[in-house]
């Protein structure tokens, strides 16, 4: 995978980078809504939407989130969301190319620790996360107006 690019989201890419997402999770983003939010997001400093590239075509997509903590040495943490590499890429590597920027990202600001959530039916995401060095700990969701995540 060396024509691999992982950078910051563009706006002309927003349609084929969220198409992984709602390919993988059998959902439909709002676009219009989405393209109308977008410098707001863009131009927030917390908020580092990725994309992985291969030979100029979207393979990955990830949201990183800054948080700042209020304790101890109020060190910031990231959590993750929004990952997933597109159906026909997986098991190339990428999703662990996108997970060293994110950790690199994570240095860089000095944060204390990295978060994600991942689905309970989601054992081989559970499994490539854990691979990372990744450990589960007990986290809850409560969704709003939803039945199911």
């Amino acid at each position: 995978m060396k024509n691999l690019i992982i950078e910051k989201l563009k706006k002309e890419d927003l349609k084929e980078a969220i198409s992984i997402y709602d390919t993988n999770h059998n959902l439909k983003t709002n676009y219009d809504k989405l393209f109308k939010e977008y410098d707001k997001i863009y131009n927030n400093p917390d908020y580092h939407n990725i994309v992985a590239k291969l030979d100029n075509k979207i393979v990955g997509l990830a949201t990183i989130v800054v948080n700042h903590d209020i304790v101890e040495e109020l060190k910031p943490f990231l959590t993750v969301w929004n990952f997933g590499v597109h159906k026909d890429y997986r098991r190339n590597k990428i999703g662990t190319r996108m997970f060293n920027y994110i950790y690199e990202y994570a240095e860089k600001l000095e944060c204390e620790f990295i978060a994600l959530i991942a689905e309970k039916d989601n054992i081989i995401g559970q499994k490539f996360y854990e691979s990372l060095g990744y450990y589960k700990q007990v986290g809850f969701v409560k969704l709003i107006n939803k039945e199911k995540w």
